[in-house]
Formats: structure tokens, C-alpha cells, sequence
């Protein structure tokens, strides 16, 4: 790996950072080891990164950059810190998760978690449900399409104080919820307005690593959860509005127990 390369990945390239400070350095020294220079230095000369920006969003398990392809085409490409994670209770996601392999294989593996969002992103994006399109993974660095405007993020959903169609954004992000559980089989399982984007009118939807098969022992634990964070946050935007319980037997097409019910508040 030439110098050149490993420079313009150290250290910013540009002044109009989105995130300031000490809380910029923190995310650009923390996911820039060795390796994930090496996995970066690939993907250039694969050809899928040409320059890669400022950092646009951090979170528990990983960072997100504005990044561009060599046609022009706005990127985020997500790297997830390996070695500081603060995300530890990934356990009750993997755990019976049979795509993945035993929950100790995937657990050691340094690149399952970006090979899970990605899978699960291919799942979703190929059903028509609004998630960022996957292009590439490799080791801790998953690609995909950028959901904003010239290197400026959509805003979170948590964020938008004016939504000019409610009910269509609610309607829409219901349907792509019940088009991942009865077509691509998986359940997000920690979706939230948290992790939505608020783009043309378009909720899209992402943070998809912790997403799990429908076969999973915890999988409608965590759909009931879904629908609970979503119906509450559009209760402030909707008169009429059904019930998580209604929502769950339509997609289902069973009630859900009191068990299900009792774990809604249950940090997994």
C-alpha cells in the first residue's frame, strides 16, 4: 500500500466537516487501523471508491463517511470499529441465527457484523423495501448509496419536525416492514426513528446489521418492538392511528401473546 494512499486516509482532506472537534478526531482515528487502510487501498483499486470525505454520522459499532465512486456517484461507506466497539450485546441477534454460523464463530470473526449488514441490506434492497443499495463489502467496510445531497445526510426521522405526508410515510414504512418480514423473512429488529432517514418525502430505512431471520427465537420480540417504536413516534403526527397489536396480526397473522408484549420495553 503506497503512502500516498495511507495519508489521504489519516488524516481529513477537507475543512466542511459535518461533526466538529474532539468528537471528529475520535471517529477518524478510531476506525483507521492497518487493516482497514488495507481493506480501503482494495476497494480503490477495485474501482468501487475514488476519494473517500468527512465523517457524517458515529455511532455504538461504527462510523459513516461521504465517500464518491469513480463515476461521480455519492457514497456512504460505513466502517465499523473492530477494536473499540462499544457494541457488546450482539449476542441475542446472532444467537439461532443460522445464516451466520455458530453465535462464538461469528462473535471472533472481525468482519460478520459488516457482512451481516450487507447481506441483510441485498435481502431488503432486492424485495423493494427502502434501504440504501448495497454495492460492495470487504472485511469491516460495507458500501452503499448515499441518502442525501452533496455530501449532506438526509436528516433522522427523529429530527424532522414537519412531515409533509404523515400518513404516506407512515403507510410506507409499515409496508416495507411487513415487505421484510413476509419476503425477505428478516425483522430489523432495533428500528426506531433513530435509525430511519427523511429524504423527498422517502423513509429509509437503515442500521440493518442486528436484522435477523423470521426464524429467529427472538424475531417477533423484536418486530412487536419495531412497530411499537414506529406507531408511537407517529402518534404525535396522525389522529387516527392503529395499534402495534393490530399491525403485528396483520403482518403475522396471529395476535401477539403477552410474553411478546411484556418484552416491548426490553433492552435486547
Amino acid at each position: 500500500m503506497d503512502n500516498d494512499f495511507y495519508d489521504e486516509f489519516r488524516e481529513p482532506t477537507r475543512r466542511d466537516r459535518l461533526l466538529k472537534g474532539e468528537e471528529y478526531k475520535e471517529a477518524w482515528q478510531g476506525v483507521f487501523d492497518v487493516k482497514t487502510l488495507e481493506a480501503l487501498d482494495a476497494l480503490k483499486r477495485r474501482r468501487i471508491i475514488e476519494d473517500i470525505y468527512w465523517v457524517v454520522s458515529t455511532g455504538k459499532e461504527a462510523d459513516v463517511f461521504y465517500a464518491r465512486s469513480p463515476n461521480g456517484d455519492d457514497l456512504a461507506v460505513k466502517i465499523y470499529r473492530i477494536h473499540t466497539s462499544k457494541f457488546r450485546r450482539i449476542d441475542k441477534y446472532v444467537l439461532g441465527d443460522k445464516r451466520f454460523g455458530r453465535m462464538k464463530s461469528v462473535i471472533k470473526s472481525k468482519w460478520s457484523w459488516a457482512r451481516r449488514e450487507y447481506k441483510n441490506l441485498s435481502s431488503a434492497w432486492k424485495c423493494g423495501v427502502h434501504v440504501p443499495k448495497p454495492i460492495a463489502v470487504y472485511r469491516n467496510i460495507v458500501v452503499m448509496e448515499f441518502i442525501g445531497q452533496k455530501g449532506t445526510p438526509a436528516p433522522l426521522l427523529k429530527d424532522v419536525e414537519d412531515i409533509e405526508y404523515p400518513e404516506k410515510v407512515f403507510d410506507m414504512l409499515l409496508n416495507d416492514i411487513e415487505k421484510m418480514y413476509k419476503e425477505a423473512k428478516l425483522v430489523h429488529a432495533d428500528l426506531s426513528p433513530f435509525n430511519i432517514l427523511y429524504h423527498n418525502g422517502i423513509a429509509w430505512i437503515i442500521d440493518m446489521a442486528q436484522g435477523v431471520n423470521i426464524n429467529h427465537q427472538y424475531a417477533l420480540h423484536f418486530l412487536y418492538r419495531d412497530l411499537h417504536h414506529i406507531i408511537n413516534f407517529f402518534v404525535a403526527f396522525l389522529d387516527d392511528i392503529p395499534s402495534p397489536d393490530e399491525v403485528f396480526t396483520r403482518i403475522v397473522g396471529k395476535e401477539p401473546d403477552l410474553i411478546i408484549k411484556s418484552l416491548v420495553r426490553e433492552q435486547f
